[in-house]
């Protein structure tokens, strides 16, 4: 965890294991104690679209804008076309106090680890700076894990103890300042 704000936080695995709905819900409660949080979501096949036909916006990014900006009194959308380093975007970002990251496996942050099947552990075994596993699992599978100590197990029926638990570490990390 980093010592100083933003906290962020890796949320990792396979397709369709929770990885939003962890998201969500630790979003949920951080914001819930007055903490501000921004989201980071990868979309490792450029799919996605924020705009939509018939929209101004939309219009103007067709008609080959390379940034659309739309500004309101409470919000502001930035779209570009270029890849933003997910570094840039953190220093972006740096005036929240968490970060939470869906996805870039490789990035050097703390990771949780989604676990829905026993075979989905290999991720723990093949990545850097797990600090957890969020687990469908009835039962703590922890030795399939290659000998990785320190690791935190949690239920993905529990993300108001997930998010009590990131709390927690945040507030360890500030006795070391």
């Amino acid at each position: 965890m980093s010592s100083t704000s933003p906290h962020i936080v890796q949320i990792v695995g396979y397709k369709n294991t929770g990885k939003s709905t962890l998201i969500t819900a630790l979003t949920r409660y951080l914001t819930s104690t007055g903490r501000r949080v921004a989201v980071i979501k990868h979309d490792g096949h450029d799919h996605f679209e924020m705009d939509h036909e018939g929209t101004d916006s939309y219009s103007f990014a067709q008609a080959g804008a390379d940034a659309v900006v739309v500004m309101s009194e409470k919000r502001t959308a930035l779209i570009e076309r270029q890849a933003t380093p997910l570094e840039d975007m953190l220093t972006y970002l740096s005036a929240y106090d968490w970060i939470l990251i869906e996805g870039y496996k490789q990035a050097a942050y703390p990771k949780l680890v989604m676990v829905r099947e026993e075979k989905d552990l290999s991720l723990v075994k093949t990545l850097q700076d797990v600090i957890g596993i969020i687990s469908w699992l009835t039962h703590d599978k922890i030795e399939y894990v290659g000998g990785k100590e320190g690791l935190v197990w949690h239920s993905v029926h529990e993300t108001e103890h997930i998010a009590r638990w990131l709390v927690s570490l945040e507030r360890h990390e500030e006795k070391k300042i």
